[in-house]
């Protein structure tokens, strides 16, 4: 042939041209030949024509840019001038705009194709509609669990390449509320680089479900909780999944509990306390009772004789009299008158009268004051003389301390008063006793009675030896005691604060040692009244 090409190598191009053009039409994907001077389209295949929905001469009169949407011209346009620059050129995701104004997403690739002295772009694109719903699917779910983990009341987020370099894939609002400053504005604080975790007070906790929790005590007063959870993935990266909670209310209302629990606990120690106070009252008033009806007994089976006794001794100096006036009178014998050993015998037995005669009287007091004291007939709230008490009581006492104790007494005028006497006999007797023991050799007790606005006041003051300082706190606990064994049970003092307190008053203590010990008695006159 003229230009130099052989039948056979003319065939064969002919062979590839066709094998080429059938290619092209059979492929899946659109495909274009566009000129790379006018950038108009000048070669398409059948798939180019069922994806834009045009014809053939409508594609072919187009530029390459003006089969898709306006919004994306310019992109389509840099795509083709970056073609023709660089010789090939990529974009991920254009469109096609068909005349129905319906859109086909496609994936985009072009090269440039030389042959002889001429160019052509082949640009192929993939319909990428599947793939497209498939991620819309996907992000519709996406959106949905997102929207679900946004409502959770805690805090929620996920790192991944935790292992490498960490990076946060997901943030629920509650997390950002708790540590974003100015919501998404670019400037807030992600939860796993907030200061404000760097130097709060921590305590870890590993749970039995094998997450690893952190409490942190944050400096703006927040108590939360961090629990962490590990996956990995396919690619064997590690993810974390960390949930925060706020549980300051709930670490405020266990503290709240805890205090009320130990207030309970302090308030059950102070009513078993009063138990124990009242029952070792009651065991001691059960006494008191018992040794007021032994007391009674012991009173009217000495009564009987010692009337006798008085009875007899009075018919005896009668008796005496009469003979003594019978022997010494002038019409006797002088040697029955004037017998020195007669008078003496009758001057003794004078003398031994007088003896039995102090003896009955004074036993007679004492078992007025017995009577007095344990006042058996009076054990109801009565109406009494305070200074009664006080003298039946020292009355008791007086073998303690006699030869040894002097007692002062400053008795003002005080008047009567409703309480139960037995037991402020009781208290009088306990301090009393006290006073006298806290007196090793001699000394003085002084009790001072007076009214002090509303009140009465009785003091017993001694010249003992004194309470010391760290003593004077606990003298009124039951069982507290500075006596030696066998001398005291340490239940006196109690027993008598007890029993002022249920009379409305109230009893104090002033002491200081070496110069003894002063309790005072304050009786609320007008609430006894």
């Amino acid at each position: 042939m003229d230009n130099g090409i052989s039948l056979d190598e003319l065939r064969r191009l002919r062979e590839a041209e066709e094998k080429y053009r059938k290619m092209m039409q059979m492929a899946n994907d659109a495909i274009f030949g566009i000129d790379t001077d006018s950038a108009e389209i000048v070669e398409v295949n059948q798939r180019a024509i069922e994806m834009t929905g045009m014809q053939e001469n409508e594609l072919l009169s187009l530029k390459a840019w003006e089969i898709h949407p306006p919004e994306e011209k310019d992109l389509a346009r840099e795509l083709f001038d970056q073609v023709v620059a660089t010789g090939q050129g990529h974009v991920s995701r254009l469109h096609f705009l068909r005349p129905d104004d319906s859109v086909m997403p496609v994936e985009v690739s072009s090269s440039l194709i030389t042959f002889g002295s001429g160019r052509i772009i082949q640009r192929i694109c993939r319909d990428c509609t599947p793939r497209v719903l498939m991620e819309d699917k996907k992000r519709q779910f996406q959106q949905f669990f997102e929207h679900i983990l946004d409502l959770m009341p805690v805090g929620l987020g996920v790192r991944k390449n935790i292992n490498r370099t960490p990076e946060i894939v997901f943030e629920n609002v509650r997390l950002k509320e708790m540590f974003h400053e100015n919501g998404d504005d670019g400037h807030h604080i992600h939860w796993n680089d907030c200061e404000c975790l760097a130097d709060c007070e921590t305590r870890e906790i590993l749970e039995a479900n094998g997450c690893y929790g952190v409490e942190r005590n944050l400096p703006d007063g927040r108590v939360l909780m961090f629990t962490s959870s590990y996956y990995r993935d396919p690619e064997n990266n590690w993810h974390e999944i960390q949930v925060v909670q706020d549980i300051s209310e709930r670490r405020g209302l266990e503290i709240e509990l805890k205090q009320s629990n130990e207030d309970l606990e302090d308030r059950v120690d102070e009513r078993t306390r009063e138990l124990r106070e009242k029952q070792t009252q009651l065991i001691q008033s059960e006494k008191m009772a018992s040794l007021g009806q032994l007391v009674a007994g012991v009173a009217h089976e000495v009564n009987t004789p010692i009337g006798a006794l008085k009875s007899n001794n009075d018919l005896f100096v009668r008796s005496m009299t009469k003979i003594t006036n019978f022997l010494f009178d002038q019409g006797m014998p002088d040697i029955i008158r004037d017998d020195e050993q007669l008078r003496k015998m009758f001057s003794s037995m004078t003398t031994l009268h007088d003896v039995n005669s102090e003896a009955v009287a004074r036993i007679v007091r004492i078992v007025d004051s017995l009577r007095l004291f344990a006042r058996l007939d009076r054990a109801e709230m009565d109406l009494v003389d305070i200074h009664e008490g006080l003298e039946s009581t020292l009355t008791l006492v007086h073998h303690t301390f006699k030869n040894r104790i002097e007692v002062v007494k400053n008795f003002g005028r005080l008047p009567r008063i409703n309480c139960y006497p037995n037991q402020i006999n009781q208290v009088f007797m306990n301090l009393l006793v006290n006073a006298g023991h806290a007196i090793e050799d001699k000394g003085t007790v002084t009790i001072t009675t007076t009214l002090s606005n509303d009140k009465m006041m009785i003091e017993i003051r001694d010249t003992g030896d004194g309470i010391r300082a760290e003593h004077l706190k606990r003298i009124f606990d039951p069982g507290f005691t500075t006596k030696g064994p066998g001398v005291g049970t340490g239940l006196g003092l109690s027993i008598a604060h007890q029993i002022i307190a249920d009379h409305g008053g109230k009893i104090e203590v002033e002491s200081e040692p070496g110069r003894g010990t002063a309790f005072k008695i304050y009786l609320p006159l007008a609430e006894m009244n």
